[in-house]
C-alpha cells in the first residue's frame, strides 16, 4: 500500500480517453492508470463464483474464492507472473514494487495491461478476463480467471519469450496441499495443467498456446506452469493461462448450508479448468462483442466507461447457489446485508436487462417469503443470511418499489406470462401498502421509528422525515401507476379502477402538501406540525423510476421542470463532485442529520441525471454525471469501489463501499440511448 500510495504522489490525473484497443472493432473508453495508480483493481470473477482482484500495478490483490465473503484475503506474495522477453524479466509479484512505463486499463470483466518499453524490441500486453457475458449462464458460473499475452517480437533477430505463472494456494503455516495425481486414486489430473486440493476446496492452473512449449510442475506447496517460444523478427503469439478454483460449500450466518451453482456442474477445480480453457478465447470475443456495443453506442466516454466498470459489483457481491437462488449483498464489506430490497431497486437494472433468469429467481424469492399481510421483506438477513426475512425495516418504501421492480421486469421482457405469475404478489404488496397511508390521500406516509425520528425508516435512514414525503410519497405515487398498468395488462379492471382512483387522490394530495411555488419540498406532517423546504437531489425518485419503467410522467410536467431547476441552482451548487442530498431555500448545506442530509450519495445524484435526461434535458444531466463520475474515476481513482456516499466538500468516500444499488447508472444509459439499452435485452 506505501508503494501505489506513493506512486499516486508522482502520477498526473488520469484522463477518459477515446482509443483503439486489440480486438475491438470500434474505438473503445476508458482510463489507461499509471503503474499502481488506481487505488484497487478490478475483480476476476463471473457470477457468484467468489473473485481474484488485479490491480494496476499488475499484481493480485484481495480475493474471496474460499468463500470468504466478509474478509477478502490477500493473495499470497509468490502469486503472480514472470515475464522473460530476450535478456529483460519483469517479475509480477506483490512482493516486487510496481515499475513505471506500464498502463493499466479495466473494462470489467476484463483489465488490459500495456507493458510500454519494459522489453527492448519488443511489444506485449496482457489481457486478464472473468467469463462474464450476458445472457450466457454457462460461462457466468464458471469458477475461472484467465490471462492471455500477447508477445510481438519488433526486432531483427529472434527473441525468446518466456512466460511462467505461479499460484500458492498456502493461507497460512499449518496448510496441508495435496497434488492431484501424487497418488493412486487421487482425483483426475487436468490435461492442461496442474491442480491441489485444499482444506474445503482445490486449485488449477494451466495454459495454452499454439507453437508455445508449455509445461508445469510443483514446488513445495507452489503451483506453477510456463510457456516458452522463440519468437522471428516481426512474429506475433499468444498464450492463454488460467486459475480455476473450487470450493464447493459454506454456511450462511443463519445457518444454512450453502452449495455453489457451479458446483453441480464441476467435481473440482481440475474439471472447471479442462472446460474453461479450450474456450477462453472464445469466451473473450464474446465479452468485446458485447462491450463493442456500449461502446459503439452514441452515450458518452464516460458514461460508457461507467456502465462497463459499474458491473464489478455483480463480480464481488453476488451468490449463485445449486438450487437456483441468486442474491446479491448490499455491500459484504460495507454493509452486509443480503438482497436489501431499497439497493435492489436501485441496483437490479442490468441484471434484469443481461441475466434475467438470475433477476427472476432473486425476485420469486422475495415473493416466496412475502407475509400473510402482503408485506415485502426487507432482506434476507445480515451479515449473510438467506433464510431469516426482515420485516418493518425501511417499510413505507420496500413493498411499494417492489410493486414497481415486478412491472419494470414484466415491460422489459415483454413477458404476459411471467406478469400472471407476479400479478397476485403485486397485488398483495400494494394492498399492504396502502395500509401504510395514514391520512387517506392514497400516500404512503413516512413513519419514523420513534418520535425522535430513529430509525428513519426509509432509504435515507438516519435523516428522519414526518407525514408526507416527496421521496416516500413519489415512490407510492408511481406504485400505483404500475399497479394500474399491471392490472390493466392482465385483464383485472376492477383493480384496475381502484388503482386509479387512488391514484387520482394521490397525486392531488402530493402536490397540495408538498408543492412550495418553485419545487417539491423534502416532507409536510400537517399533523404533526413538521415541514422540511429542504430540496433533496432525489426527491422525485419515483418519477425517475416511473420514466425507467415505461410509465411516462407522474408528476405536472412544469412541476417536473422547476424541481429540475431547484436541484441544479441548489443542491449542484452546493458541490464540485455531484449534488448534495439535502440543502435548503437560502443555499445552505442541510447538516441536520449530516450523515445523510449533508453528503453525496451518488446513486442518488444518477437517478436525478436520468430522470433529467428523460424528461428530456440530456445535456444538463450528461453535464453533471461527468461531473460527479470525473471525481470517481479521475480524482480518486478508485471506479472498482463505488460507495453510498462521498464528502462534498473533498469528494473522498463518506461512508459505505462496493454499494449494490450504484448501477442504477444503467438508466441513463436507457435515457439517452433506449433503442440500445433494450436491444441488450436481447
Amino acid at each position: 500500500m506505501t508503494i501505489i500510495l506513493s506512486c499516486l504522489l508522482l502520477h498526473a490525473q488520469p484522463e477518459i480517453v477515446v482509443f483503439d484497443a486489440p480486438g475491438y472493432g470500434t474505438p473503445v473508453s476508458g482510463v489507461w492508470y499509471e503503474c499502481g495508480s488506481a487505488v484497487e483493481g478490478v475483480p476476476l470473477g463471473a457470477l457468484g463464483t467468489g473473485f481474484v482482484e488485479f490491480t494496476s500495478a499488475g499484481v493480485f490483490g484481495a480475493n474471496t474464492l474460499e468463500n470468504n465473503w466478509l474478509s477478502p484475503t490477500p493473495a499470497g506474495p509468490r502469486c503472480g507472473f514472470l515475464l522473460r522477453i530476450g535478456g529483460d524479466e519483469l517479475p509480477m509479484f506483490a512482493a516486487h514494487p510496481p515499475r513505471e512505463g506500464l498502463r493499466f486499463w479495466g473494462h470489467f470483466p476484463c483489465a488490459d495491461m500495456d507493458f510500454g518499453e519494459q522489453f527492448r524490441d519488443a511489444r506485449v500486453h496482457l489481457r486478464a478476463f472473468a467469463p462474464l457475458v450476458p445472457h450466457d449462464y454457462a460461462a457466468a458460473e464458471m469458477p475461472v480467471a484467465f490471462f492471455r499475452f500477447t508477445v510481438e517480437n519488433t526486432g531483427m533477430l529472434p527473441k525468446e519469450a518466456a512466460i511462467r505463472f505461479d499460484w500458492d494456494p498456502m493461507q497460512d503455516e499449518v496448510r496441508r496441499v495435496h497434488f492431484f495425481g501424487e497418488d493412486p486414486g487421487q482425483p483426475q489430473v487436468p490435461r492442461h495443467g496442474l491442480a491441489c486440493r485444499v482444506a474445503k476446496g482445490s486449485y488449477a492452473i494451466g495454459a495454452l498456446g499454439k507453437g508455445w512449449t508449455l509445461q508445469h510442475g510443483k514446488d513445495e506447496t507452489l503451483m506453477w506452469c510456463s510457456a516458452l517460444k522463440m519468437l522471428q523478427p516481426g512474429e506475433s503469439a499468444d498464450v492463454l493461462f488460467a486459475l480455476a478454483w473450487h470450493f464447493p460449500e459454506w454456511d450462511s450466518s443463519d445457518g444454512e448450508r450453502l452449495r455453489h451453482r457451479y458446483a453441480a456442474t464441476y467435481a473440482d477445480a481440475a474439471r472447471v479448468l479442462d472446460a474453461a480453457l479450450p474456450h477462453g478465447r472464445a469466451i473473450e470475443a464474446a465479452i468485446v462483442r458485447w462491450q463493442e456495443r456500449i461502446y459503439g453506442s452514441r452515450i458518452p466516454p464516460m458514461l460508457q466507461d461507467a456502465l462497463i466498470n459499474g458491473l464489478y459489483i455483480l463480480g464481488r457481491n453476488s451468490w449463485w447457489m445449486d438450487d437456483g437462488r441468486f442474491f446479491l449483498s448490499e455491500s459484504f464489506t460495507g454493509c452486509p446485508i443480503t438482497e436489501t430490497f431499497v439497493c435492489r431497486f436501485n441496483g437490479s437494472f442490468p441484471l434484469a436487462l443481461l441475466w434475467p433468469e438470475c433477476e427472476k429467481a432473486t425476485m420469486r424469492e422475495f415473493i416466496r417469503t412475502q407475509a400473510e399481510s402482503g408485506q415485502i421483506a426487507f432482506g434476507f438477513g445480515t451479515p449473510m443470511g438467506t433464510k431469516t426475512p426482515m420485516w418493518d425495516l425501511q417499510k413505507p418504501i420496500v413493498s411499494t418499489e417492489f410493486v414497481l421492480t415486478c412491472w419494470r421486469n414484466a415491460r422489459l421482457w415483454n413477458d404476459d406470462v411471467y406478469l400472471r405469475e407476479i400479478y397476485p404478489a403485486m397485488q398483495r404488496a400494494m394492498r399492504f401498502a396502502l395500509t401504510l397511508d395514514n391520512d387517506g390521500n392514497g400516500l404512503v406516509n413516512d413513519a419514523p421509528g420513534s418520535d425522535s425520528g430513529f430509525p428513519a425508516n426509509q432509504y435515507y435512514d438516519v435523516w428522519p422525515w414526518y407525514g408526507t414525503s416527496a421521496y416516500t410519497g413519489g415512490i407510492s405515487l408511481a406504485a400505483l401507476h404500475a399497479m394500474e398498468a399491471a392490472a390493466l395488462r392482465v385483464g383485472d379492471a376492477t383493480f384496475a379502477e381502484l388503482m386509479r382512483e387512488t391514484r387520482e387522490r394521490a397525486a392531488g394530495a402530493f402536490d397540495r402538501l408538498l408543492w412550495t411555488g418553485e419545487y417539491y419540498r423534502l416532507y409536510n406532517d400537517p399533523a404533526g406540525m413538521r415541514r422540511s423546504d429542504t430540496s433533496l437531489t432525489n426527491a422525485l425518485c419515483g418519477q425517475w423510476f416511473a420514466f425507467a419503467a415505461g410509465l411516462g410522467r407522474i408528476v405536472p410536467e412544469e412541476k417536473l421542470h422547476a424541481t429540475i431547476d431547484a436541484v441544479l441552482r441548489l443542491n449542484v451548487r452546493a458541490t464540485d463532485y455531484g449534488a448534495v442530498n439535502g440543502v435548503r431555500p437560502d443555499g445552505s448545506i442541510d447538516d441536520s442529520f449530516a450523515p445523510h442530509s449533508a453528503v453525496i450519495t451518488i446513486g442518488e445524484v444518477w437517478n436525478f441525471c436520468a430522470m433529467t435526461a428523460f424528461a428530456g434535458r440530456a445535456d444538463e444531466a450528461v453535464r453533471l454525471f461527468e461531473e460527479s463520475y470525473a471525481n470517481i474515476a479521475l480524482r480518486q481513482r478508485n471506479p472498482w469501489n463505488i460507495p453510498w456516499s462521498y464528502k462534498p466538500d473533498k469528494g473522498e468516500i463518506s461512508w459505505g463501499i462496493h454499494y449494490y444499488s450504484n448501477t442504477c447508472v444503467w438508466t441513463l444509459f436507457q435515457a439517452l440511448d433506449p433503442e440500445g439499452y433494450e436491444a441488450l435485452s436481447r
